[in-house]
Order: structure tokens, then C-alpha cells, then sequence
């Protein structure tokens, strides 16, 4: 992992091309750019360990983090996966607490650093900067709490099948397809089950036609029955599909 401090311009116009910066004033955006610095994790490297201080707001430009609790047996939970335009830091910065998660790249990331100090001062002087991160934070509760619900679940096809549906664009029961947006293992660590049940499960589905599976690509064919299966028991399901392991 590297950071540099890069020109006070370039970081004024990284800055001002993200959503939550678009309507601030060059001063403004100029202040925040003097203590950015461009951070480079490699693949797997951690950027920050659980119980750690973050002093930095960090903004992805590219690549992906992955910000995950270690559990006792060797798993991982992990919270959230980070990619462009997501920041994150802000929790830790706002209550002055340590990390309570791992934060490790999960492939070659590019970050935007800025100084926890300067976040903390607009954050308090800037009302609309303010409203733009309670947003975000907002908006993370109510994923985790969605993930909180899959978690929930008994069975792994069910968990499978509420992640899909999360993808669903429109109400009706026509077919949609996902790209999955990470990893199989990360996705199963956010579901609560192993990377081998994920991958049954979905080889499961496939075979009864509910979806076509080609590489990172899942094709649902019909919205509804992958709605009703959390409607049911789902007992005709082999028994590997009731371990949520």
C-alpha cells in the first residue's frame, strides 16, 4: 500500500466529479483537496484491521474493498463491498471509534484519502455535505438490515433467492438478469452461508430452471416462481440445500 499527495487541481477535480461534491464551491472543494492524497492497495493487502483508529474518509476511484468481521471459526461476515464513488470511514470518524470490521482490497484499488480532521470540520460547518453523508450511512442501515433478513433465513435457497430478487428492476414476473457484483465467496460471506453451499445452490436452481447460470452472469426466467419460493418450505429441496453452512 502507497499514498502520494498528488496537485491541489487534480484533486479539486476528482473531488468534483463525485455525486456528493458536484454542488460545492471551488474554495470548498479546494480545502477538502489539501489533505487528500491518492492511496493504492494491492489485492488482498488490508488497509485498516478490526480495532484500529481511521483517521482518513475514504472515497473508491477504482477496484473494490471488501470491510468484513472475522468470525472465531475462520469465516468471514462480511459487511459491504465497496466499489467506485462508495466511501466509507465515515462511522468510525463521526464517533472517534475504532474499526469494527476488517477492510481489505479485493482487487488492485485506487483510493482518494482525505484528512479525518477536514472531513469532520465540513461535516459540521456544511449543511448539505452533512445531509449528503446521513444519507449514505442511511442507506447502508437499510442494506444491512436486508442482509440481516437473508441472513435470517433457514434455508440457503431462500437466501439465494431473496439476493436475486434484490435485482429485480420492475414489479411484474418477467424474467431479469444479475451481474453478480463480486466474488462468489464475498457474496456467500454476506448471505451467511459457505462459497461451496452458494455454488450448489445456484447449480440447484439452474438445473430446475428457475435461472440460467453463465459465469457471472444469472439469468432469472420468471421473477414470480423465484418470488414464490420464499412463499414455501421448499421440501422438495435436497437435504444439502438445508444446511446454511
Amino acid at each position: 500500500m502507497n499514498g502520494k499527495f498528488l496537485p491541489l487541481s487534480h484533486m479539486q477535480d476528482t473531488l468534483g466529479r463525485m455525486s456528493c461534491f458536484k454542488t460545492w464551491r471551488k474554495e470548498q472543494l479546494a480545502l477538502l483537496a489539501s489533505g487528500a492524497r491518492n492511496v493504492v492497495v494491492e489485492k488482498n493487502v488490508p488497509l485498516v484491521r478490526k480495532g484500529r483508529r481511521v483517521d482518513s474518509l475514504y472515497v473508491v476511484l477504482s477496484g473494490q474493498m471488501r470491510l468484513f468481521i472475522p468470525l472465531p471459526n475462520g469465516m468471514e461476515r462480511v459487511v459491504a463491498l465497496m466499489g467506485a464513488g462508495d466511501s466509507f470511514g465515515e462511522s468510525c470518524l463521526v464517533l472517534e471509534e475504532p474499526c469494527p470490521y476488517d477492510i481489505v482490497a479485493g482487487k488492485k484499488t485506487h483510493l482518494l484519502s482525505i484528512d479525518g480532521l477536514i472531513f469532520r470540520q465540513e461535516l459540521h460547518t456544511n449543511h448539505a455535505y452533512a445531509e449528503c453523508i446521513l444519507e449514505q450511512v442511511c442507506r447502508r442501515l437499510m442494506e444491512t438490515l436486508r442482509d440481516t433478513e437473508i441472513c435470517a433465513q433457514r434455508l440457503s435457497i431462500h437466501k439465494v433467492a431473496t439476493f436475486l430478487l434484490q435485482f429485480r428492476t420492475g414489479a411484474g414476473g418477467e424474467g431479469f438478469e444479475v451481474r453478480l457484483p463480486a466474488r462468489k465467496r464475498d457474496i456467500a460471506a454476506r448471505l451467511g452461508i459457505s462459497q461451496e453451499t452458494f455454488s450448489r445452490t445456484l447449480g440447484f436452481m439452474n438445473k430446475q430452471g428457475l435461472i440460467h447460470v453463465e459465469g457471472g452472469l444469472i439469468r432469472v426466467r420468471d421473477a414470480h416462481t423465484l418470488a414464490a419460493i420464499n412463499a414455501t418450505d421448499c421440501q422438495h429441496t435436497p437435504a444439502e440445500h438445508q444446511d446454511v453452512s
